[in-house]
């Protein structure tokens, strides 16, 4: 098989800061028939070495930290032409900035250990954000040719992404169409009110309501992907204490979070492991028939954040 040189994007530090190395190893880690050698640097940059078929470049670049390959061939690096096979323009993620908003590596991290874990069979397999906030996630879904949904208990959600998509489809001049309705019947609150987008293809739904009633939000058609980057502690006050933990929102909705995964799906969940500590998330989905998956791909964000992933797959 040839030789290929992967270069780590230097914005990947932004996303797992000094932690970059560890995390593209764990990532890459998950690809099956790519042997991983070492990471060297040359001109400043970052490569991984590594050896593979050229049917998995696409593979390759889709992962979070790649910024592109090169081929080896008698020690010459040539640039590999072509690219992720990503749809959609590629600010589609990115171009909204606001406070509080998912990094887009993480997210596509995410999405790319979920995947690779995954063994339902599915075709093209259905993503569900369960705390999917302004919706970062399910963008990525669409970009990696997923159908997805997110449900977002703040009710403002739905006008923010319904102003961020109109602005961003007309200066792209995309072709696309939004649809609203309610999946429940309506109430005071607005929960059961629904935001759909579709482009290309694709299809993204935003639903206002409680992560805890996940299953009577979004019916019963199972997800082959659970993909979510639950709160820092800053908008869940779990238990007496008052303590700043979203624990005590996870153990209500993790019932539902896994009645919502088909079997062989794969939940991946992103959290600050000081609180809650990893054995309480795991303890959290104790019961509910789902087999907790080894990937280290934890990174240091601050002296009070080491944020962490939660990978679960449902039992056949």
């Amino acid at each position: 098989m040839p030789d290929f040189a992967l270069l780590i994007s230097p914005a990947a530090g932004a996303a797992y800061f000094a932690d970059v190395r560890e995390v593209a190893l764990a990532e890459i880690a998950g690809l099956a028939g790519v042997e991983v050698g070492d990471i060297e640097t040359r001109g400043g940059m970052e490569f991984l070495r590594l050896t593979c078929a050229e049917t998995r470049i696409t593979d390759l670049l889709r992962l979070s930290f790649a910024q592109g390959v090169f081929q080896i061939e008698e020690g010459k690096w040539a640039p590999v032409e072509g690219g992720a096979g990503f749809l959609l323009h590629e600010d589609f993620v990115s171009g909204e900035k606001y406070r509080g908003k998912t990094n887009e590596m993480l997210t596509r991290m995410l999405i790319n250990l979920a995947l690779q874990e995954a063994d339902t069979g599915a075709a093209k397999p259905r993503l569900l954000d369960p705390m999917c906030g302004r919706g970062t996630s399910l963008f990525w879904a669409m970009r990696f040719g997923l159908s997805a949904t997110g449900i977002e208990q703040d009710g403002a959600a739905l006008n923010e992404i319904r102003r961020g998509l109109k602005k961003w489809t007309k200066l792209h001049r995309q072709k696309h169409k939004l649809v609203e309705g309610w999946v429940q019947k309506s109430n005071k609150k607005g929960v059961g009110k629904y935001l759909d987008f579709m482009a290309e293809g694709q299809v993204a739904r935003v639903i206002t309501g409680d992560t805890v009633n996940a299953r009577d939000l979004v019916g019963r058609r199972p997800f082959d992907l659970l993909v979510t980057d639950i709160p820092y502690g800053v908008q869940h006050m779990g238990g007496a204490d008052g303590a700043r933990s979203p624990l005590a929102t996870i153990e209500a909705a993790a019932p539902g979070w896994a009645a919502c995964l088909a079997p062989g799906g794969v939940m991946a969940i992103a959290f600050n492991s000081y609180i809650p500590k990893r054995a309480r998330m795991e303890a959290a989905f104790e019961g509910l028939d789902l087999q907790v998956l080894k990937r280290n791909v934890a990174h240091r964000m601050s002296e009070s954040i080491l944020r962490d992933v939660l990978l679960l797959r449902k039992n056949r």
